[in-house]
């Protein structure tokens, strides 16, 4: 589908400028077929690329992919993990001209120092090669947990506190826009939608601070089946759904009452549904 036919299905205006993505399912999806769990993860990549490039052609910003969690990395079997970073050394280089071609800039979030050096070296220089891309920005959460994030966070604020570069004052009255700035990427904007594959409803300590308001959509597809027709729905219930932000949201004049804020913009009548 080229991208102006997939832009006229859906409303501009209400389309989300952010999409994260939990990748689940890519062990049960090569099970299910009698393949080795890599397999599962090196088709799980091919999805990456797929929806990237879908989201590009749409005109979505910003994509963050949950790739792997601090406790994946410190849980799962030595083996696995190697063969995961393997991976993303190759899906790392081998993805260069995709997103060149593309103008998708890559970056990433988590404490990717633990990884091996010639891992590090290809996440560093496909970095370097993306920077002045202004497409869609594709974000990699690696070794990456939102619990750790905030807590990392309020160590950087304290430190700088004890330093004498913040008074207490300065630290009470920051409000939540001046703490952003102690995340992971602080020129990050919340995630409009959350998507979840493999049936589970949970966010797996995933963006916990920057989620509050993210509206969440849930398939049963696994990860490597997850595929444009599916986004095409997540998207389409998206942008029936109104967004009240704690808002009070008066049916017959149209109007919102009480107050609504969003980091990165005023809040669009987007409206909130159970999960599905």
């Amino acid at each position: 589908m080229t991208g102006d036919a997939s832009r006229s299905s859906f409303p501009l205006d209400r389309l989300p400028r952010h999409i994260a993505f939990i990748m689940d399912g890519n062990g049960r999806w090569a099970r299910a077929r009698g393949l080795q769990r890599l397999l599962g993860h090196e088709n799980g990549a091919i999805s990456i690329r797929r929806i990237s490039r879908f989201c590009r052609s749409i005109g979505i910003s910003e994509v963050t992919f949950y790739a792997l969690s601090t406790e994946n990395f410190a849980r799962r079997p030595k083996t696995e993990v190697s063969l995961l970073l393997r991976l993303l050394k190759d899906f790392l280089v081998s993805e260069r001209a995709e997103l060149l071609d593309n103008d998708i800039r890559l970056t990433h979030m988590g404490h990717v120092e633990k990884f091996p050096p010639e891992v590090l070296r290809e996440l560093e220089e496909t970095e370097r090669l993306t920077r002045e891309k202004r497409g869609m920005i594709l974000r990699l959460a690696l070794n990456y947990g939102g619990r750790q994030e905030i807590l990392d966070g309020i160590a950087a604020l304290a430190a700088e506190g004890a330093a004498g570069k913040l008074s207490a004052a300065e630290v009470r009255g920051m409000g939540e826009a001046g703490f952003q700035r102690y995340l992971y990427d602080p020129s990050m904007t919340d995630p409009d939608l959350l998507i979840r594959t493999a049936g589970e409803y949970r966010l797996s300590n995933f963006l916990l601070w920057q989620a509050s308001y993210t509206e969440i959509w849930v398939t049963k597809d696994l990860w490597p089946d997850f595929g444009v027709p599916a986004l095409q729905q997540a998207l389409k219930d998206y942008c029936s759904r109104e967004r009240k932000y704690g808002a009070i949201h008066d049916e017959a004049s149209g109007q919102e009452n009480g107050s609504a804020s969003r980091s990165g913009g005023t809040p669009e009548k987007l409206g909130s549904r159970p999960i599905r």
